[in-house]
């Protein structure tokens, strides 16, 4: 009788034990799982991008007008033309892998078929031309675009260009602030043309920038 009271006891105790070494199983299982999940991808502020785009706006023109005005000063508004037409995008392609976004400069009167907006870009401008014949000044702004099926979501980052003085030898009016001498020479590389008419001040277009979310 005293050994199967006592065989009993030794049956339910390891039971027990057995019970308790898979309950702390399934906890470390669970605990490793968490672990190996990946945390959701934080979602940035606007601020965010508009701190970035900025900097990228302001680093890529500084980039280009440097070379522009030195082909100009060189070589004239042939010169200039000339190195745009063959250096200005491979640039921005650079300075766009060099910064880990998409940068691109577009209008809704273009000289670079490169250039024209896609749809998005096409609507950003008309929101951009509608506050421009307000008379309001236009301020960069965020848009975020829906993910497809092929790609994940971006922020897209727009903000104005702006015509300066410098600008009109390029994008002025024929036979007054652009000869037509070199406008000759932009229909060669461009006959398809529409990036003149402009007077110091006017919006010109913008710069559209898209990061990954």
């Amino acid at each position: 009788m005293k050994k199967s009271f006592l065989q009993y006891h030794l049956t339910v105790l390891s039971f027990f034990l057995l019970l308790a070494s898979a309950c702390t199983q399934t906890a470390e299982e669970e605990q490793q799982t968490t672990e190996q999940t990946p945390a959701a991808a934080e979602t940035l502020p606007d601020s965010v991008y508009l701190s970035r785009g900025g900097e990228i706006v302001q680093k890529t023109f500084a980039t280009l007008s440097s070379h522009l005005k030195a082909s100009l000063q060189k070589e004239g508004v042939e010169g200039a033309v000339a190195y745009c037409h063959l250096n200005a995008s491979p640039l921005v392609d650079s300075l766009s892998r060099a910064y880990g976004a998409q940068i691109r400069r577009t209008s809704l009167k273009i000289r670079n078929p490169q250039d024209a907006p896609d749809a998005y870009e096409q609507k950003a401008l008309a929101k951009a031309a509608a506050a421009h014949e307000k008379g309001e000044r236009i301020s960069p702004w965020i848009e975020r675009l829906p993910a497809s099926d092929s790609a994940q979501g971006e922020v897209a980052y727009y903000a104005p260009i702006y015509t300066l003085p410098l600008c009109l030898k390029c994008h002025g009016t024929p036979g007054e602030t652009l000869a037509e001498s070199d406008y000759a020479v932009i229909k060669k590389h461009y006959p398809d043309d529409q990036a003149i008419g402009y007077q110091a001040g006017d919006w010109r277009g913008l710069w559209s920038i898209r990061f990954k979310e």
